[in-house]
């Protein structure tokens, strides 16, 4: 052998020793294993919702290979409990727990699951039982064979997966079971299109089947933080892992508006005074951060930077929306400065030494999501959050 071939035989010796490696590092950083990969797919979704049907328009998209569409809503919980009828969780009063519950066709989204979790997912979607992610079994302590009692009917575990697999939602059902429920809101989309279009370019496709609304948003396989819906926000069950569970029903003389149960306002929030933006109420863990962030613009000569403060804590549904999903601002986890310059949807107009100091004190800015909120700014320490 020459030192030609010598050398060529050792080139391919170490990359197939890398390529058996590779899977047992995966291992060795987290819990993931080949089969637990997510599949590639670009993710569609609309501030607002999308229309109903819009499976055939996708699916006839030039270059579409597989297509599925995820509707989700809040639901409010009953009681839980065991399948021998021992009771987990019950409402107290006229106070329910809010969960997010999706609901898809148990033949589309086969597609996009991994191949570790497919048959559990979709048998137990076409049983008729919810697929609740790790997250959200934890936090209500329920394991397969137990039951959600809502308003409007019931659900029984039928798996606990992986949160990205349940997209982290609280719960997962198919079509089905979901629309006599109330889950009835188509929320986002996944593809799987052929010929790598730019994410201009897919937006571009699926605008005309909108209609009027905000234009769609599209993030490329890999590209967003959560595989749905405002795929930059924290989803409801990590606001709940970070800020807590509180326990509301939607007022009926406010639609949009929440009435707190009066213990999760007592035992999370607080009301203090902050330099620069005055005294207010907002979650217990946001004061920190907050007061030294404000402290320090001012101590680099930066105050004016603050115009005005339009508060923290609101209990209300994101835009006051009834069905819409509930507003970050219910945890006391966020805050709007300089809201009559920075209105939703508009470009983002916040001093950078502002955008910059609160981002260095832990916040997320809405400035830099797909549909700007520039006002916006959230704690975004959430515990387990990726």
């Amino acid at each position: 052998m020459t030192a030609w071939q010598r050398s060529l035989a050792a080139i391919i010796s170490a990359a197939l020793a890398w390529s058996s490696f590779t899977p047992s590092l995966a291992g060795a950083t987290g819990t993931a294993k080949a089969g637990d990969w997510m599949p590639p797919a670009y993710l569609m979704w609309r501030s607002g919702g999308l229309p109903g049907g819009l499976t055939p328009d996708l699916d006839a998209l030039r270059g579409t290979e597989h297509v599925v569409v995820v509707a989700g809503d809040t639901l409010w919980l009953r009681r839980s409990a065991r399948a021998d009828g021992t009771v987990v969780d019950r409402a107290v009063g006229r106070y329910r727990i809010p969960i997010e519950v999706m609901a898809t066709s148990a033949r589309d989204i086969d597609a996009f699951l991994p191949s570790a979790w497919r048959d559990t997912v979709v048998a137990a979607l076409r049983r008729g039982r919810g697929v609740l992610g790790e997250s959200s079994a934890s936090l209500r302590r329920l394991r397969v064979g137990d039951r959600m009692v809502f308003a409007d009917g019931r659900i029984t575990v039928g798996a606990i997966v992986p949160d990205e697999v349940a997209a982290w939602s609280e719960v997962m059902v198919a079509r089905d079971t979901g629309r006599p429920l109330g889950v009835r809101h188509d929320r986002f989309a996944l593809l799987q299109i052929s010929g790598d279009p730019t994410e201009r370019q897919l937006a571009r496709r699926i605008a005309p089947l909108l209609g009027p609304g905000y234009p769609p948003r599209v993030r490329r396989p890999g590209h967003a933080t959560f595989r749905r819906q405002g795929d930059a926000v924290w989803p409801p069950v990590l606001m709940k892992r970070g800020f807590g569970e509180f326990r509301a029903f939607p007022d009926p003389s406010r639609p949009g508006y929440l009435r707190m149960q009066p213990s999760f306002v007592r035992e999370r929030l607080a009301t203090r005074r902050v330099p620069l933006l005055g005294r207010f109420t907002c979650h217990e863990r946001v004061f920190p951060p907050l007061i030294a962030a404000m402290k320090e613009l001012r101590a680099r000569g930066a105050a004016d930077a603050i115009r005005n403060f339009a508060g923290c804590y609101n209990a209300r549904m994101v835009m006051r929306r009834p069905t819409n999903a509930i507003s970050h601002h219910s945890w006391g986890a966020a805050v709007d400065i300089n809201s009559l310059t920075n209105p939703y949807g508009s470009p983002p107009n916040q001093p950078p030494v502002l955008v910059n100091v609160m981002l260095r004190h832990g916040f997320t800015w809405g400035g830099h999501w797909t549909v700007p909120d520039g006002m916006h700014f959230e704690l975004g320490d959430v515990p387990g959050a990726p």
